[in-house]
This record gives structure tokens, sequence and C-alpha cells, in this order.
């Protein structure tokens, strides 16, 4: 184990055993590589630190998200990836026999398989991302679900996202928001900043909270679910990462331009051996 103090108390010390690092904005940003980020990884795996990439993307499935991770040149195995899609999932399936209806993009719906639809009267509605599917009839269709007593179940609520185009996109979370106040419910969140889908990226590698380190771009996502989970935690500059912080975010343990620094840094901290 690594000796590593990020985050902890003066005077205590916590062996760094696993990095839980973001994916969109950490790693690529707008379909690009972060320069440095595929060399970071390298270096954790090789300085025997475990690696699990988190991501709230909800349209793609794991294998889809590392091909296009080797695309950009970062080489990943699909089976460290931890999708909120996934997490979504696993809570229904964690409900015997409830029903649900799903408003979300065609690939996530394959991890509905097996769970009873119904789109009159679900016992849960499922919103993710579905871009320009978004419109009246649909978000209507679902609020009277909600007012008749189904609950509302989301992989994320993230505001927004960048892409390759140009300019930031609406992302779900902007049509959940009015979601959960038009029906007087809060969604229940399975991704990104949820404890439960933290938690579950520190069982996948077995490791406790104070052996492990939250990297991200997204203070409210990111640096949030790891303080809400009591993980130290590293805001890197890049993607959400160059918005200047509100006050009352939450605050991470360091900052770095990039991914690309994580490694030097926890060196020449003193968190890893050199």
């Amino acid at each position: 184990c690594h000796a590593y103090a990020c985050g902890a108390p003066a005077g205590v010390r916590m062996a760094l055993k696993a990095l839980l690092i973001d994916i969109d904005g950490t790693l690529i940003f707008r379909g690009e590589a972060i320069v440095g980020a595929n060399r970071a990884l390298q270096e954790a795996v090789e300085a025997g630190l475990a690696v699990r990439l988190l991501t709230n993307i909800s349209a793609r499935l794991p294998h889809h998200i590392a091909a296009g991770l080797r695309a950009g040149g970062i080489l990943v195995p699909e089976d460290a990836i931890q999708t909120a899609g996934m997490a979504c999932s696993a809570h229904i399936r964690g409900q015997p026999g409830a029903s649900c209806h799903l408003l979300v993009p065609d690939a996530m719906a394959g991890l509905f398989e097996g769970i009873r639809r119904d789109d009159r009267q679900p016992d849960f509605v499922v919103v993710g991302d579905v871009a320009e599917r978004f419109d009246y009839a649909l978000l209507n269709d679902v609020f009277r679900m909600l007012r008749d007593g189904a609950r509302l179940v989301v992989p994320h609520r993230n505001l927004y996202w960048f892409d390759g185009e140009g300019p930031a996109r609406l992302d779900a979370g902007a049509f959940i928001v009015g979601l959960e106040a038009a029906a007087g419910q809060t969604a229940v969140v399975t991704g990104k900043p949820s404890p439960v889908f933290f938690q579950a990226a520190l069982d996948a590698v077995g490791v406790t909270a104070d052996e492990a380190l939250v990297v991200g771009d997204d203070l409210l996502t990111d640096i949030e679910g790891a303080r809400a989970s009591g993980i130290a935690s590293v805001l890197v500059r890049t993607g959400k990462g160059e918005t200047p912080r509100a006050s009352e975010a939450a605050a991470p343990s360091a900052e770095l331009q990039s991914i690309a620094g994580l490694m030097p840094y926890l060196r020449d901290a003193g968190h890893l051996a050199r």
C-alpha cells in the first residue's frame, strides 16, 4: 500500500489503494482525449493502484464507452467502467415484481430486459438523456404517471454536457428538475453524486472510502459525491472544471490543471513511493 494523507485529519495517514476517475471532462473532452490521460492511467496501474472509471453517461454501454476511449488512445478494459445506467437497472431489479416505464436512450433500454414494462401505471418511471426526443407530450405523460404514484428514478441529474460539436448541450437533469417540481417528488438518483453509486465503485475494487481518491471535473457530481461518501477528491480544471465554482460548492482535497498531473502530484506530495 502507498501512504496517502490527502484530505485526512492532521497526523493521520491513509493507504491509497484505488482511484475512482470520472470519464467525460477528465479523460476526454468534446470527444478528444485529454493530453496525458492514458499515461496517467497506465502509471496508476503500474503503481499498484486499482482504477475504476465512473460515468453518468447513460446513452452508451461500457463496451461502447471503452471502444470510444480506445479510439482516442486511452486503453481501458470495459469491466473497469461503471455507468449510472447500470446502477439504475440494478436499483429497479432490487424491487421484486416492480414495473417500469422507460424514457431512456435505446442503448440503455437493454439494461432493463426482463423487468416488467407498464406504460400506464408503472411503479417506477426511469428518465435518462433522450436528447431531441424530449418534448411536451413525453414529459407530460411522465408527469401524469408520477402524479398517479409512480416513483421517479434517474441515472443522474446532470444539467448540461459538452460534445464535439460546439457549445454545451442540455442534459436530462434540466428536464428532471421540472418534473420533480411539478410532481412534488424528488428523484432517486442512482449515479453520481449518489453515495450508493460511489459505494458500488468501492465494493467493485474492494477498498474502503479512506483508501480511495475521486478524480473529476464536476463539482456537483464528482466532488460533492466524494464528499458525501467520505472520499478524498481532486478537481481537474478541464471540462466543467474550467467553470468558476460557487462559494457553496463542495471543496476538493486538491486541484490540478489536468489528470496529466495526477501521478506527479501524488509522488511530489509524498503519497506514492518514488
